[in-house]
């Protein structure tokens, strides 16, 4: 299969939808097949063992009634033509995939998709990175441009393609900047929604949750750190993770599935305080406009 070709696709089909006047999609789905709408098959797209997708992490911060949704913080799809280095270009389309992902998940409109499939293309493109999509899964997306569920579950086919590809590939370094970029990018965007931090904190409890996520990327990709793009990123990382030490986990009980629906679960919180969230959330930051700035 030729270097996304079928993602090509997904962004010829929704440009046929047109946003309505409040950036949402106002494409027609009355009868639209959502029938076995699902992601192409990606059971061997696992992440590392305690490092959720973007997809993932935003799912469970709109289960959680977060809002504040910013569409103007993500990073411009004019900045792709910035990305030449291989380390720009693996950070990047981590976090443009995130960028995709945050779009779908809280429904910025196909005005908005859109330009965010087409830059995940050609970032993915440059790194020669190949997606796993059927032509069943084209056809349903062209009759489903603007269903929420299915742009969610093809954007998160992209990001899970992208790391199953590189990994076979044994493009370690690759891929531990794309999952970083994604990463810090995730966060940021959900750090960003918190505006008020005690009427936000359950938002920020669980940005405060990643502390676990954080350890176990820095276990990942600490195999890769003989590659010198890799090892600076790990050190910014490391001085995130002392920013989170003293944050007091609890036992979440995270999100789970009830009658085919999320829901979240029980258990103690964890406590993060007002001083500690905005060190984390200036570290992530200035993390993030590093990446985006190719420095």
């Amino acid at each position: 299969m030729c270097l996304f070709v079928a993602a090509a696709f997904i962004t010829i089909a929704l440009s046929s939808c047109g946003p309505d006047e409040n950036g949402g999609d106002s494409s027609d789905t009355t009868g639209a097949d959502t029938d076995g709408m699902t992601a192409a098959d990606t059971s061997g797209a696992d992440l590392p063992a305690g490092v959720p997708s973007p997809s993932e992490m935003f799912a469970f911060m709109k289960v959680a009634g977060a809002k504040n949704a910013d569409f103007n913080l993500l990073n411009p799809v004019e900045n792709e033509k910035k990305y030449e280095s291989k380390k720009a270009q693996s950070l990047n389309l981590g976090i443009y995939s995130a960028d995709l992902l945050y779009c779908s998940t809280f429904g910025a409109g196909s005005n908005k998709v859109v330009p965010y499939f087409g830059v995940c293309v050609r970032m993915g493109d440059k790194l020669k990175v190949a997606t796993s999509l059927t032509e069943k899964d084209k056809d349903r997306i062209s009759k489903n441009a603007g269903n929420a569920d299915s742009l969610i579950a093809i954007s998160s086919d992209l990001y899970l393609s992208s790391f199953e590809n590189l990994e076979q590939g044994d493009r370690g370094a690759d891929l531990s900047l794309m999952l970083a970029g994604g990463w810090v990018e995730t966060l940021y965007l959900m750090s960003s929604m918190v505006k008020d931090f005690e009427k936000d904190k359950q938002t920020a409890e669980h940005i405060a949750e990643q502390k676990i996520s954080l350890d176990n990327l820095l276990e990942f990709i600490s195999k890769y750190e003989s590659n010198e793009n890799v090892k600076a990123v790990s050190g910014d990382l490391k001085e995130l993770q002392t920013l989170f030490a003293d944050v007091q986990m609890g036992r979440s009980g995270g999100m789970t599935m009830k009658n085919n629906k999320r829901v979240l679960g029980g258990g103690a919180k964890t406590e993060i305080t007002k001083d500690q969230f905005e060190k984390i959330k200036t570290k992530i930051g200035g993390m993030r406009t590093s990446f985006i700035a190719a420095q």
